[in-house]
């Protein structure tokens, strides 16, 4: 009784006598001093005056200060001497009922209890130094702050500008209770559908260019028709000149998300029968969805202004320089990157230069994750842009105080609490300690687990030219070695020194390229692929099946996996364990009477 009943002071109102003996001491002070003095006041009725008028305002201001002293709060529960009051419970309860869409229930509100008591006994009540001090969780923590900053910027200065008119919802609301019918031809960039535009031009029609442009057979085949679509179905700038368009027209060419366009509008339906009434009931919802719709376009042409990027300069000599610094690395995070000073110049913009040393240090506080997307000097030149971006923006929120709104503060915290919870728990799984029989028992029970994958042997050519791919491949099928066109011409340095062959390799490793790898046979000559506007030549040199593999010399993957599989009650046993070690209390009342807000 006496715990609880202590739990539920706070230091507000245990200060608050004290507070209150302080003032009225010091109130009674200046009255007397001023009877002594008698510098303001001429008579004894001057001083009751003053009594009289001023008491009852210190009083309320005195009872104020009490109230807002005074956390009374309630708590949902106790885990030693933290606490958590009904305020942090509610708002991560509400945003859990919007992520998942539940509704509200005494079960699901324990569940999210039992998640922030765990995550406060793993936080507070076990050693966490490892994970701190650990060089990846530093680098995705201060990653993810930055992200936040940037976050909030484009909430700021894009999403929250976005303006929408009345004229654009009612044209949304009758586009949303039409069909239309289009047929479309594609090409990946502009030069391309440029020579399809002149080629209908000249007369060229539809079908024939559908043959020769799409490789999905029913496009091929019915002249790139995509039947009857609705407003919402398709990219919103393919859909924006398609519903603006008169049947029979044909477009200029559109550009996408994925390339190019020409449409041809073939037919429209429109519902007959619109109301007023119904557009009102229906006009906040379309407003929200085109606020979304220009989410993307706002944030392009906000990062245009901030960042002109066709004035960014690239030496493409010191470019060559950083991506055989890092291209290791990025087949195999585990190696080292090569931090030799280099001060050559690879990039600069507005007056600001980067050599090799300063972007390799940028390099490295990219995650994993994002670092293995630089597959080529070409998206090398990308990300050194989105490093630029990234600085100039981050300058720009510095400039606007955004980096230290508390709003800004308090979502940094929520993802340094998530990863930091993916830390903790692959820390806690990868120190479980599981018997010698339940991985055996997983071993057998999964043979096609424990084989060897299939593998293949892979060589390349990448160029960055097409017609340059095309003509080595009628070369190669004239008999040309292709590890000799390999040397000569392939701009991925390490491989084009081993005339372009990549070694044995699982198949799964090759990403978009597997299946087309796995159903190729041995010498056969593929592409030219495109990947990120490289321009990709491939032989299979060898191929090799599954096989399994002995117990012990995968007993360690085993036990890895046991421990994946048993991931939630690992967790559980670990944290129960913290719990019987320090005191926790839930105030279940207080729990199921917490006021959460009801989403429709």
């Amino acid at each position: 009784m006496n715990r609880i009943l202590l739990n539920s002071l706070h230091y507000g109102s245990f200060l608050m006598p004290l507070i209150l003996l302080f003032f009225i001491g010091q109130y009674f002070i200046g009255a007397l001093s001023i009877i002594l003095q008698n510098i303001r006041f001429s008579s004894i009725s001057s001083v009751r005056k003053f009594l009289i008028f001023r008491i009852p305002a210190i009083t309320i201001f005195l009872f104020s200060l009490g109230f807002y002293g005074c956390n009374n709060e309630k708590i949902i529960a106790e885990i030693g001497e933290h606490k958590i009051f009904e305020s942090e419970f509610v708002d991560r309860y509400e945003n859990y009922i919007l992520q998942t869409g539940i509704k509200d229930n005494l079960l699901s509100r324990k569940e999210v209890l039992n998640s922030m008591i765990s995550e406060i006994l793993l936080l507070n009540f076990d050693d966490n130094n490892s994970i701190f001090n650990s060089a990846d969780f530093i680098r995705e923590k201060d990653w993810l702050k930055d992200q936040a900053v940037l976050a909030f910027l484009k909430d700021r200065e894009v999403y929250a500008k976005i303006e929408v008119t009345d004229e654009e919802i009612r044209e949304a609301f009758l586009r949303s209770n039409q069909k239309i019918a289009a047929r479309h031809l594609f090409a990946a960039n502009e030069e391309e559908i440029n020579n399809v535009k002149e080629l209908l031009e000249i007369g060229v029609d539809f079908n024939t260019l559908a043959k020769q442009l799409f490789t999905d057979s029913t496009l091929q085949n019915n002249g790139g028709y995509l039947g009857y679509f609705s407003w919402g179905d398709m990219e919103p700038e393919f859909e924006d000149k398609a519903f603006s368009m008169k049947i029979g027209e044909i477009s200029e060419p559109v550009k996408t998300k994925h390339g190019y366009s020409i449409i041809k509008l073939e037919d429209r339906v429109t519902h007959p029968l619109l109301t007023e009434n119904e557009y009102l009931n229906k006009k906040d919802k379309f407003a929200q969805i085109l606020r979304i719709r220009k989410k993307t376009p706002s944030e392009k042409s906000f990062i245009n202004e901030v960042v002109k990027f066709d004035k960014i300069t690239f030496n493409e000599n010191s470019v060559d320089d950083l991506w055989n610094k890092i291209e290791l690395k990025v087949r195999n995070p585990e190696d080292k990157i090569d931090q030799s000073s280099n001060v050559n110049v690879v990039a600069e913009y507005n007056g600001r230069k980067y050599s090799v040393t300063q972007l390799l240090s940028e390099l490295d506080k990219i995650p994993p994750y994002h670092f293995s997307k630089i597959t080529s000097p070409e998206r090398l030149k990308t990300v050194i842009k989105g490093i630029i971006l990234k600085k100039n923006l981050l300058n720009l929120a510095d400039n606007k105080g955004y980096s230290d709104k508390d709003i800004v503060e308090k979502k940094q915290d929520e993802m340094i609490r998530n990863l930091f919870m993916k830390f903790k728990i692959s820390e806690i799984i990868e120190n479980a300690e599981i018997s010698d029989s339940l991985a055996y028992e997983f071993y057998t029970a999964n043979p096609d687990f424990f084989s060897t994958h299939d593998q293949i042997n892979v060589q390349e050519i990448l160029v960055e030219d097409l017609e340059l791919a095309k003509s080595l491949v009628k070369k190669l099928k004239m008999g040309s070695d292709f590890g000799d066109l390999a040397v000569a011409h392939s701009i991925r340095k390490i491989a084009a020194e081993n005339k372009g062959i990549l070694g044995l390799s699982p198949v799964k490793n090759f990403g978009r390229l597997k299946n087309i790898f796995a159903s190729s046979k041995v010498n056969e000559i593929i592409g030219p692929i495109e990947i990120d506007n490289i321009y990709g030549i491939f032989k299979i040199i060898e191929k090799l099946d599954s096989e399994p593999v002995e117990f012990d010399e995968v007993k360690d993957i085993a036990y890895m996996a046991v421990k994946f599989k048993l991931k939630n009650d690992l967790v559980n046993e670990y944290v129960e364990e913290l719990k019987s070690k320090n005191d926790v209390f839930v105030n279940l009342k207080n729990l199921g009477s917490a006021k959460i807000f009801q989403f429709d």
